[in-house]
């Protein structure tokens, strides 16, 4: 199956208010950021014939936004196989980032999920992170979609839940 992979540049303006923060006063100065790395996976024949003709303008619509502060927009998309050089072989993005994954399920949905690497600053002992959300027009969120989750060795755990926060203590406490 082939999968659609999008990349987008990130910009911030740092100049985008003067020292009391007032808009527009200052003379622009964006800055390149870095990007992110979206996909869509598994589509379907007609699916790929309906991106050729028509391109992305739904997805591009839920990923791109630009205001005096920051950016976010698409520089290229192409449909292929997984894989970081379209091998079909390993991920589809360097090692230090997180993809995003779009999904439709009664709506387009978000998720990532990323193994964090001995190398990658991280509170022990967690091992994982996964998150989700419904994007809106814009680059946006739905207010209350967003969630996150963490693994340890003990399993998954809610960013909010007791027991990853106090397995992270004391890890803390161990590490003395």
């Amino acid at each position: 199956m082939q999968t659609l992979v999008i990349q987008t540049q990130y910009r911030e303006n740092y100049a985008a208010h003067n020292e009391g923060y007032e808009h527009g006063v200052d003379e622009s100065y964006w800055k390149f950021k870095g990007g992110s790395t979206y996909f869509v996976s598994d589509l379907t024949e007609a699916q790929i014939n309906k991106i050729i003709k028509k391109g992305i303008p739904t997805l591009s619509d839920l990923i791109e936004y630009s205001n005096e502060a920051c950016e976010e927009y698409i520089l290229d998309w192409e449909i292929r196989d997984l894989g970081k050089d379209g091998d079909g072989k390993g991920p589809i993005c360097e090692s230090w980032e997180t993809p995003i994954e779009f999904y439709y399920k009664d709506g387009w949905k978000c998720r990532t999920h990323h193994t964090y690497a001995e190398d990658e600053y991280v509170a022990a002992p967690i091992r994982c992170k996964a998150s989700q959300w419904i994007p809106t027009s814009g680059g946006g969120r739905v207010e209350g979609s967003y969630a996150c989750q963490y693994k340890t060795p003990n399993g998954w755990f809610d960013s909010s839940s007791e027991q990853l926060k106090q397995e992270v203590e004391n890890a803390k406490v161990e590490a003395v």
